[in-house]
């Protein structure tokens, strides 16, 4: 009678193969974990940047006013602007008729919306640093897409787009998104020069 010989993994082989995975894990997490936070400060960036752009364009074409807010109810059927500085819980674009920055249907027209409640802990921010938007709570683009307020006075400023790894360090993190009184836009790294709450 021939005996087959039986392989597999001794107790020996099968802890020292989980102990070279659990290393290999724990090299492994923080990067996946630091990608999956700049993707998310670049994904931000990016929806922000965009929201200005479609605004200032639309304002321009149809020759009147166009606004950016933060909202809470982004993708509700009516959203509506958030009356605060807390862009990190959504944003909406819309072509607004009476240019008083209230989304009202049928004559306004949405042109971008960004559901972002995934971004409502704590441990991520949007803020703009300029008075001429946080104290009206939106951006209005005229027909020459200039930024201004109902009063007809200039809106400028820079959003801060951080986490709770906060601006400093060798490698900063976090980005700034530059609006000129011009409606110029553009992205930057963040020079420890504006507000993160972290």
């Amino acid at each position: 009678m021939v005996m087959k010989k039986i392989s597999g993994f001794t107790l020996v082989e099968l802890l020292i193969t989980l102990g070279v995975v659990a290393i290999i894990t724990s090299i492994g997490a923080p990067s996946l974990r630091q990608f999956i936070q700049n993707a998310k400060i670049n994904t931000a960036t990016n929806e922000l940047v965009s929201a200005l752009h479609v605004a200032r364009s639309q304002a321009i074409r149809q020759a009147g006013f166009a606004c950016v807010c933060a909202s809470e109810t982004a993708s509700d059927a009516i959203p509506v602007c958030l009356a605060s500085n807390n862009w990190e819980k959504g944003l909406i674009a819309f072509f607004d008729v009476a240019g008083d920055c209230v989304f009202e249907p049928p004559a306004d027209i949405l042109l971008k919306t960004k559901d972002t409640s995934e971004n409502t802990g704590a441990n991520f921010a949007i803020r703009n640093d300029d008075v001429s938007i946080t104290s009206n709570n939106y951006v209005r683009f005229n027909s020459k897409g200039a930024p201004e307020q109902g009063t007809g006075a200039s809106q400028k400023g820079i959003w801060t787009i951080c986490d709770n790894r906060g601006v400093t360090g060798a490698k900063k993190v976090a980005r700034n998104v530059e609006l000129s009184t011009a409606g110029s836009v553009r992205t930057t790294k963040d020079l420890n020069t504006h507000t993160c709450p972290f």
